[in-house]
């Protein structure tokens, strides 16, 4: 199967699966159709790659209703422990099982996309010093950790794959070393609505905590446990439990969660054109197997929570 092959490889490039959370994680190929769509395509039929968060009934249901969806590429695992059965009884299994019958295979990157250089958690952090002003700030909106410009992993991998040096878990910015200015906790909430395209956040505001940020940490998704220990006048993440949130603003630390996944969907437009290029990169090299491919961001992938 040309599209599985290609998207691994691509995965492998962008986001290597190598740094994914192996521990507790689950990453790579959920599910594999054995008799793939794209085998009916016509030549020349671009292949069409959705990504998505969660794999939720209305993702799956829109993905299949285009006869030119070859693979849908989660951000969270759809199969994350073990499985006894597969049936038709769990939304989920339903439409795993729509997938394969369908002949579109299934392809997961989580903790690896949170890990990798240009991943989640860079693009949290990139969006802060873009907003201090900082001058590490590329075309794509973006800032390389690991390299003095305000921006590095919490912990660090040893031996990363080439060209994802200074990647690692979490992430943490200081405003004043990428942009030599700090930001006033209004700044700051504007900053964080902005990249994360939010109108609201909840904002747990320590009574000893900064005036004015410097540093920020940062766990996409939830962060009680990345961030656990972390000095920094800010914590920015999804979600945290409630003592632990308390814990920071004793701590002098103030806590920013912004709902789960609300941290983690803005990346993915940032992510399909470069996953886009690399599979059409693969697909003009692979000769005579050759395919193009476009890749969207699903429409119906949306946050479950909303402020009412």
């Amino acid at each position: 199967m040309a599209t599985l092959a290609h998207l691994e490889a691509a995965v492998q490039r962008l986001t290597p699966l190598s740094l994914a959370e192996r521990s507790w994680d689950n990453v790579g190929v959920m599910v594999q159709a054995p008799e793939p769509r794209e085998y009916g395509l016509e030549a020349g039929q671009r292949r069409r790659i959705v990504t998505c968060i969660d794999l939720t009934t209305a993702v799956c249901d829109d993905a299949l209703s285009h006869p030119s969806t070859t693979a849908i590429l989660t951000y969270h695992p759809p199969i994350f422990s073990g499985l006894k059965a597969l049936t038709l009884g769990t939304p989920l299994q339903r439409s795993l099982l729509r997938c394969i019958a369908r002949g579109v295979s299934v392809f997961t990157i989580h903790t690896a996309a949170d890990n990798a250089v240009g991943g989640v958690n860079d693009f949290m952090g990139a969006g802060l010093l873009q907003a201090a002003g900082s001058e590490h700030v590329d075309a794509q909106g973006m800032v390389v950790p690991g390299k003095g410009h305000g921006l590095r992993a919490l912990k660090e991998v040893e031996n990363p794959p080439e060209g994802h040096e200074g990647c690692g878990g979490g992430r943490i910015v200081d405003l004043v070393e990428g942009a030599g200015k700090k930001l006033s906790r209004d700044e700051v909430v504007q900053a964080v609505k902005q990249r994360l395209r939010l109108k609201h956040l909840q904002a747990a505001w320590s009574p000893t905590g900064a005036d004015e940020i410097q540093t920020v940490a940062i766990c996409a998704g939830s962060g009680s446990g990345v961030l656990k220990g972390v000095k920094a006048d800010l914590y920015l993440t999804g979600e945290m439990g409630h003592h632990d949130i308390l814990a920071a603003n004793a701590a002098g630390i103030h806590v920013f969660c912004c709902n789960h996944s609300a941290t983690e969907r803005p990346w993915l437009s940032y992510f399909a054109p470069r996953l886009q290029d690399a599979l059409n990169e693969l697909g003009k090299a692979d000769g005579g197997a050759g395919a193009e491919y476009e890749v969207i961001v699903s429409e119906m992938d949306r946050e479950p929570l909303e402020v009412v």
